[in-house]
């Protein structure tokens, strides 16, 4: 029995350390969720690529970035992350396993933009620019 015990605890205490969302970004960072069947997909492969082909308009916009594929989350290289519950996030920001696109998650945590690839960076990067905390910030910054 006690060893019942002990593996219950266990597993709730690796289900409690996945976190359940992106929280930790919150207020500081805004989010890029790709998500897509493979990463060597093509659609997938031409739109990420696109994106990092503007490190400074995504640095700007405290933008950073994640793929979600199958039950896995990468970082900005593509290296998987690990303690995220990737059915969790999917859940949380609307993006089903079959979804081929990326959602932009604001500073606020909420979901700001969801399309289907292609997308073009300057539609995010237009979307962004509109939200009054990034209009904020660019008043901020002008004397930079």
């Amino acid at each position: 029995m006690r060893t019942v015990s002990t593996l219950a605890l266990f597993l709730f205490a690796m289900h409690a350390s996945a976190q359940q969302d992106l929280s930790k970004y919150k207020w500081r960072n805004r989010v890029l969720l790709f998500s897509a069947s493979s990463l060597k997909e093509e659609n997938f492969v031409a739109q990420y690529k696109n994106f990092l082909d503007y490190p400074k308009k995504l640095d700007d916009r405290n933008l950073i970035l994640f793929t979600l594929v199958k039950g896995r989350i990468y970082d900005k290289d593509l290296n998987v992350v690990s303690n995220y519950d990737v059915a969790a996030l999917r859940k949380k920001y609307g993006l089903p396993g079959n979804f081929n696109g990326l959602a932009l998650i604001g500073k606020d945590g909420a979901t700001k933009l969801k399309k289907e690839f292609p997308v073009e960076p300057r539609t995010v990067f237009e979307s962004i620019d509109q939200m009054p905390m990034r209009q904020k910030e660019m008043r901020e910054n002008i004397d930079d």
